[in-house]
């Protein structure tokens, strides 16, 4: 009877061992051989019982163990003390390093003679990289602005973090009243703040506090309610972030935009000076032009008979120099009301009415010249019909004027899509222009050619404003004897024309027959 339960006793440990699959649980000889195979040999280390019988623990250390013998002096140690015990790494099967925790213990008889070892091992990589992520997240919570303080405000931790953001010790805030020692200013009342963590139990706000030294300082402030087990509030754990540097510049950038706003005030209100300035004088001085020119008219009519040479150059010299000044007036005229009115329509023009307006106003230039405009279907546009046939105007005028000198104008006019916009083109056969003067030429009073050519020096200008006043951009691309095309983009429909129009769309050409 007492054999049978011994034998039970045996067979009840055997189980609950082999059911142990998160340690491992083996028996090895004098020598390290493993003499037994446990489940957890496989689920922790992933050797099945034929690969791990007869092997010496050395299989489960690594390279640089096996150099130092550690496995013997392992069990050296276990048999001259009872036990040994370590946390080293372990090798498993397929290379994989684990973190294990072991004991060793002598397995003697009863005459105390060593007949082997029962080693027990237990894989812990989990639980000390657990540990090791919790330590940092502590060295971390340290370093950072995070105080805790008991319901009343009372502070109860204080991180190095908070020792460089306001100054004061641990052993110097501990035990003080938060709101107190930092003489904070909340966004709402206190109450209202601790009603909302009751409430969710976080509350988050930008506060304003002061530093050892006195100076202030802002923060992003994130505070989470800790409750006992009936639910009370026992303390307030809060992190803040400095804000202070984010907050000047913020007040600063405000501080910019509020001058730039007002000086794009002040600017328009001496453009809007300006322009009415340029409105005043063109129409007085327009005055005393046109009387002159019809005296001049008039002393050409019955005395230029009577002049000499010299006298006839002179009198045809002032008419010439009034027309041009009649024309400069009359271009900053011009230039003045596109700054005045408003450019940009809700409704479509059609760019091919407005050019036909153009042409029109340019019939003595365009026959004297023997100038041919062609133009293709071309769309319509959101400005207003007045601007883009002067923009049309001048840009054709100048086509013009810059002609070939042996050869009549041939100018062209084409649209084509960009993006959002439509992009037209105005090409002619002139003598172009050099790189320098691209950009330069859009500017008031800058003419290329001087007195050489007719011009007032405004006309591009005006091409320029009017086309940035409707919201797109002009530019020029020529070179010296090969022409220029001149470029504008104005916003408009994504094309109004059908395809059959534009499959039987034929050029239009205006000219001398």
């Amino acid at each position: 009877m007492p054999d049978d339960f011994a034998q039970r006793r045996k067979d009840l440990l055997d189980l609950l061992v082999s059911q142990l699959n998160e340690f491992v649980v083996v028996l090895l000889d004098r020598t390290g051989n493993f003499t037994s195979w446990h489940p957890g040999v496989y689920t922790q280390l992933g050797y099945t019982k034929e690969e791990f019988i007869a092997k010496n623990l050395e299989i489960l250390l690594p390279l640089a163990d096996r150099l130092r013998a550690s496995a013997q002096q392992e069990l050296s140690a276990a048999a001259e003390t009872g036990a040994a015990s370590d946390t080293r790494w372990l090798v498993r099967k397929g290379g994989q390093r684990i973190l294990a925790e072991g004991v060793t213990i002598p397995l003697r008889n009863v005459a105390g003679e060593l007949l082997g070892f029962g080693k027990v091992i237990q894989d812990v990589t989990e639980r000390k990289n657990a540990e090791d992520d919790l330590k940092a997240l502590a060295r971390a919570l340290e370093e950072s602005p995070v105080l805790i303080w008991s319901w009343d405000g009372v502070i109860e931790h204080w991180t190095t973090g908070c020792e460089r953001l306001y100054g004061w010790t641990a052993q110097e805030a501990v035990g003080q009243v938060s709101h107190t020692l930092l003489r904070t200013t909340y966004p709402a009342p206190l109450e209202e703040i601790h009603q909302h963590l009751l409430a969710t139990g976080m509350w988050q706000g930008e506060l304003r506090q002061f530093r050892r030294d006195g100076s202030p300082v802002y923060v992003a402030a994130h505070w989470v309610l800790l409750s006992d087990d009936a639910d009370e509030p026992i303390s307030i754990i809060s992190t803040h972030t400095d804000i202070t540097a984010r907050l000047k510049m913020q007040q600063e950038l405000e501080a910019v935009n509020e001058r730039l706003k007002k000086m794009a005030q002040e600017l328009e209100r001496s453009n809007e000076e300006l322009e009415e300035f340029a409105r005043i004088a063109s129409h007085d001085l327009s005055a005393p032009i046109t009387s002159t020119r019809w005296l001049v008219d008039l002393l050409t009519t019955r005395h230029a008979k009577n002049l000499d040479p010299e006298g006839q150059k002179c009198l045809k010299q002032i008419s010439v120099g009034l027309e041009r000044m009649a024309d400069l007036v009359e271009a900053v005229l011009t230039h003045a009301r596109v700054g005045k009115s408003a450019i940009g329509s809700a409704e479509s023009v059609n760019a091919e009415d407005a050019l036909a307006i153009a042409i029109e106003n340019l019939q003595r230039d365009v026959q004297t010249t023997g100038a041919e405009i062609s133009y293709d279907t071309l769309p319509e546009l959101l400005i207003q019909a007045q601007p883009l046939a002067q923009l049309f105007q001048n840009l054709l005028s100048n086509a013009i004027k810059y002609r070939p000198p042996n050869a009549p104008p041939v100018i062209h006019v084409s649209a084509d899509r960009e993006g959002v916009l439509w992009r037209v083109a105005v090409r002619d056969n002139g003598i172009g222009i050099e790189p320098e003067w691209h950009e330069r030429i859009f500017q008031p009073m800058q003419r290329r050619h001087g007195m050489n050519i007719a011009g007032s020096g405004i006309g591009l200008a005006t091409c320029r404003k009017i086309v940035t006043r409707a919201g797109g951009r002009i530019w020029v691309e020529s070179q010296p004897g090969s022409g220029s095309t001149f470029y504008f983009t104005l916003p408009g429909a994504a094309d109004p024309r059908s395809e059959a129009a534009k499959e039987t769309a034929a050029t239009t050409q205006f000219g001398v027959g």
